[in-house]
């Protein structure tokens, strides 16, 4: 999406809100988010690998963010490279651009010798966390980045709170940022905290995308921690893979199952009615994969992405930082023959 000289990553739309300054960065349109639960209309507006883009040869820049709901994480990068994080709350915030010493990335004769592999000299101001709005943009002479200051491929992914990426300290920390960097590839992330139900709204909303190359479903914790029988997640689950499949039949679709967690142990989240085991969840979603007749669909056990415990958190359901890379590590290793497969042999 592109507003003024900046690109918008992973928004679908800019909304008003009563008594908020700016614009709400949102992932997917106002049509999409209305067909969700009254929970899922809520998390589906919180920032997840959104990115504000643009280059600029000036050196007074800056944008100015609010977030609502809790803190967000903001980190920025110039192209590849990282240079500073920050945390935002509800009173506007402005992010400075500067050009730290050593000037290696800015100024002549080294910064024509920089290497650069999947971005440009492009300034990315990456965000996650709650309702973020975009308050401001004061930019010096900027200009949009061009096609090749930017990954060729995209990565899309759907699935929980740690598709959200929720327990990473940082974003770049999230499985989904971990493999899509392995792969050179940008990020769509639309992980939903608590709400992954795999709803048809936001099924058609994937299948309805042009603008992406291979996607995972990660499917779904949510599901079984909040009482759904394993009969009738088979059906929704496998509803939405086809959906999505039939409709792109050309993209590799991946669908993870459940991560090692406390529910392997036979344990529930308290005051939650359990109806099903982790083990009837993964059957369930291998059995959908494989018999959903579509070639481009592809299965893989979320406990061959992250066997370690030691990858999860205190809560024994969301991978820290260790565990993130891990998967990301493996889902990308995973990935890489499947995109070759479909004519991306390059990343």
């Amino acid at each position: 999406m592109i507003y003024g000289q900046i690109e918008l990553h992973n928004v679908e739309e800019l909304v008003s809100v009563a008594g908020r300054p700016g614009l709400l960065l949102q992932r997917v349109p106002e049509t999409v988010r209305t067909g969700l639960t009254e929970k899922g209309q809520a998390q589906i507006r919180r920032a997840a690998a959104i990115e504000l883009r643009f280059a600029s040869e000036g050196d007074r820049d800056s944008v100015t963010l609010a977030s609502y709901g809790g803190p967000s994480k903001v980190q920025v990068f110039y192209g590849d490279y990282w240079m500073e994080d920050y945390e935002i709350h509800e009173t506007p915030q402005r992010i400075c651009i500067t050009r730290p010493e050593p000037m290696f990335q800015f100024a002549a004769p080294w910064s024509g010798q920089v290497p650069r592999s999947v971005f440009g000299p492009v300034w990315r101001i990456v965000v996650q966390g709650h309702e973020v709005h975009l308050v401001e943009a004061d930019l010096d002479c900027p200009r949009l980045p061009l096609k090749h200051e930017k990954p060729q491929g995209r990565y899309l992914a759907y699935g929980t709170s740690i598709t959200f990426g929720i327990s990473s300290s940082s974003p770049d920390l999230s499985y989904t940022s971990q493999a899509a960097w392995r792969l050179g590839l940008d990020v769509l992330n639309l992980g939903m905290p608590g709400t992954a139900y795999c709803e048809q709204a936001i099924a058609g909303h994937i299948a309805a995308r042009s603008d992406w190359d291979i996607a995972s479903l990660c499917l779904s914790i949510n599901m079984l921690n909040q009482g759904v029988p394993a009969g009738a997640f088979a059906a929704k689950a496998g509803s939405m893979l086809r959906t999505i499949a039939s409709a792109r039949p050309d993209k590799p679709l991946v669908c993870i199952s459940l991560f090692p967690s406390f529910a392997d142990l036979g344990w529930s989240w308290p005051d939650r009615e359990v109806q099903a085991a982790s083990h009837e969840y993964r059957q369930a979603l291998e059995e959908a994969a494989n018999e959903s007749g579509f070639p481009n669909v592809h299965y893989i056990d979320g406990r061959e992405l992250l066997d370690d415990w030691r990858g999860l958190s205190h809560d024994l359901l969301h991978p820290a930082n260790h565990g993130m890379i891990q998967i990301g590590e493996r889902l990308a290793a995973f990935m890489r023959p499947l995109l070759a497969d479909h004519g991306h042999g390059n990343n």
